[in-house]
């Protein structure tokens, strides 16, 4: 990497913080992001009081960012001229998600500044939290007494989360980290790493299964000499599978492979959001889906479009582009082990936005972030 992308592009000094901050406040941030059933969840609530109280002091943005944050800015400009016509006709919605979309953004770009020791830790938390939310949801999901909250519909598990399709795709970056260092010679991370597998599958979500393979095999593609073990191990799972839907067809697993009755709905409001984006170029407004399309687009790429046009689709996939390009940059050329496991990540998201309404997934943007931070070299044996 040149010196030059490294060197400081702003380094704000208006908060005279002394002393060391305390590590288990990250830690906390990180765990709360698996808690987000309720509206503002406590990661909203604790992420600007964490960070006003401790990091902008310390804060450091450098020039190879500008690439992400100008096409962030790019997204959010684009917001204006869709803005007219949904705050006419749905103002209260419109403005919320316009605002909750500039909060993630902004979390993104934070993110990005904060010193290596405090991501870390925050990732230490994102993972506690994953797992804890795979545990329970999986054992809601086997019926066991006192967790049926922890369910969607009686038969999904969700745990805190309101979406099993959010809680399932929210657990594949933990698990892949758990993979890593399972990789690394630390076999006390397989039990994880099947924790947090069995969550994942236990939230019935074809998205999120869809994620899980995807991931999987952009992590196997960086080092697939290396990687044939994970090979081996996809092939044996999706034969077992394959086996139980046919020795038992109707359980669950079985009955949500292939499509639903629904999907029709979730097809017609697609090609209805296409069919209004050549009338109305520069968007319908901001969070405006569901009320025009009576149906939510259940595709991240085609809700951009309609609500907010083409030049605002242009400038998601290019934020989503140079980010999944710059994580396999670092992966190869650095060898980090962190930006493997953001390539493989965001690359199941977006393919998984194909299907699913990602664009304010708070794991989304956090590993945006996390993607254009500067990280510390690997450890010595780290595989190359």
């Amino acid at each position: 990497m040149a010196k030059e992308s490294l060197r400081p592009l702003l380094k704000p000094r208006f908060l005279n913080v002394q002393g060391k901050w305390p590590p288990f406040l990250f830690m906390l941030l990180g765990a709360s992001s698996a808690f987000v059933r309720w509206e503002p969840a406590p990661y909203d609530l604790l992420f600007f009081p964490i960070l006003g109280a401790f990091f902008l002091r310390t804060l450091v943005w450098h020039a190879y960012q500008a690439w992400f944050i100008a096409a962030l800015g790019l997204l959010l400009l684009l917001h204006f001229p869709a803005l007219s016509a949904g705050l006419e006709a749905s103002p209260a919605r419109t403005l919320f998600y316009t605002v909750v979309t500039f909060y993630l953004a902004l979390s993104a770009i934070l993110l990005m500044a904060l010193p290596e020791r405090a991501r870390l830790v925050f990732l230490r938390g994102f993972e506690a939290g994953a797992l804890a939310s795979a545990f329970l949801g999986f054992l809601a999901f086997l019926r066991f007494p006192g967790l049926e909250g922890l369910l969607w519909e009686g038969s999904r598990a969700v745990a805190f989360f309101k979406d099993p399709n959010v809680f399932g795709a929210y657990l594949i970056p933990a698990l892949l980290l758990s993979l890593v260092r399972v990789e690394q010679g630390r076999k006390g991370w397989l039990f994880p790493a099947i924790v947090l597998f069995l969550g994942i599958l236990s939230s019935l979500s074809r998205g999120a299964w869809v994620n899980l393979g995807v991931t999987l095999m952009g992590w196997w593609l960086l080092r697939p000499k290396k990687r044939l073990w994970l090979i081996t191990t996809l092939v044996l799972l999706a034969g077992g599978i394959g086996l139980s839907t046919i020795l038992a067809p109707q359980n669950p697993i079985a009955q949500r492979l292939g499509l639903m009755p629904y999907d029709a709905d979730r097809f017609s409001a697609q090609a209805q959001a296409l069919q209004l984006s050549l009338d109305m170029p520069f968007g319908y407004g901001p969070g405006r889906s569901e009320i025009v399309l009576d149906y939510a687009t259940h595709n991240t790429y085609l809700r951009i479009l309609g609500e907010i046009g083409w030049l605002g689709l242009f400038s998601w996939l290019l934020a989503i582009g140079i980010s999944i390009l710059w994580a396999l940059r670092q992966a190869l050329k650095g060898k980090s082990p962190w930006h493997e496991v953001y390539f493989a990540a965001m690359l199941g998201i977006a393919v998984e936005s194909l299907v699913i309404d990602t664009l304010h997934w708070r794991h989304l943007w956090f590993l945006l972030g996390l993607i254009w931070a500067k990280h510390a070299p690997p450890l010595p044996h780290h595989p190359r």
